[in-house]
């Protein structure tokens, strides 16, 4: 199992610079957010994110896009590029030697008709056949995440049911066709974790370990995330904080527990 964080856009460390913080957190394992690498004035190339990789003997995941990227757009114009999105960070996470890349399933407003929101679930069906198919291609797990759910949008992974209809609806039968459990997102949601790991066992490749009052979405430190990630069982662990003092402060509390 491999431990680490996930290096969002809002920090303003570069790769390395990241990696060497982990490091003294006894952590060696970075998720590259797609958005990262969109806003960073000097993004590392997937040659150079490979040569980080064998220097610190760290380990890589990648996040596909999703702000503004949804996978079930009713626009097909605009959902096949979505797909073109993924299909590239698929591309770059096979060239950088990552263990897996993740994606978001894809939503829609609640308060479309009905035939909308039958219409966005085919597109995301669609749109996850064909990067499921590109994923077992370039040897790269995609990993289809639970979302968490929200007042004014519909989800297609946002509960256990609907995550397991839509990978049964995709129908992509690889080992390159995983999941991301995201605690954080399921408690938010209402549901205990532990549902997902019932349902989907070892089809489970990432783990995202962040916190919440139950209420929203707070990446709020998880100082139990190493108990909590022995009971997922995933190959990589992430710690998907808001600053570098919050990963800090999961680490310290899970030292003293």
């Amino acid at each position: 199992m491999h431990y680490g964080a996930s290096l969002d856009l809002r920090f303003d460390e570069s790769v390395e610079e990241f990696v060497e913080f982990l490091d003294t957190q006894g952590l060696s394992h970075v998720e590259i957010r797609r958005g990262y690498l969109d806003v960073a004035a000097d993004a590392p190339t997937p040659a150079t994110l490979r040569d980080i990789a064998e220097s610190y003997n760290v380990t890589y995941t990648f996040h596909a896009p999703h702000v503004d990227s949804n996978l079930g757009n009713l626009n097909e114009a605009l959902r096949r590029g979505t797909v073109a999105s993924v299909v590239e960070t698929l591309d770059d996470a096979a060239l950088a030697g990552a263990g897996a890349v993740v994606v978001h399933g894809g939503d829609v407003p609640k308060r479309y008709p009905d035939r909308a929101q039958v219409h966005s679930r085919e597109q995301a069906v669609r749109s996850l056949r064909e990067c499921a198919h590109h994923a077992d291609d370039v040897g790269v797990p995609l990993c289809l995440e639970n979302q968490r759910e929200r007042a004014s949008r519909r989800r297609h992974t946002a509960t256990p049911d609907r995550l397991a209809a839509l990978v049964d609806d995709v129908g992509v039968d690889s080992p390159y066709f995983g999941i991301t459990l995201d605690v954080g997102h399921a408690k938010a949601t209402g549901f205990d974790y532990r549902e997902l790991v019932d349902r989907f066992g070892d089809r489970i490749v990432v783990a995202h370990l962040h916190d919440n009052d139950g209420t929203g979405d707070d990446h709020d430190p998880l100082p139990s995330f190493r108990a909590v990630a022995s009971e997922i069982g995933a190959e990589y662990n992430v710690l998907e904080m808001k600053s570098l003092a919050d990963i800090e402060r999961c680490v310290r509390g899970a030292a003293v527990d």
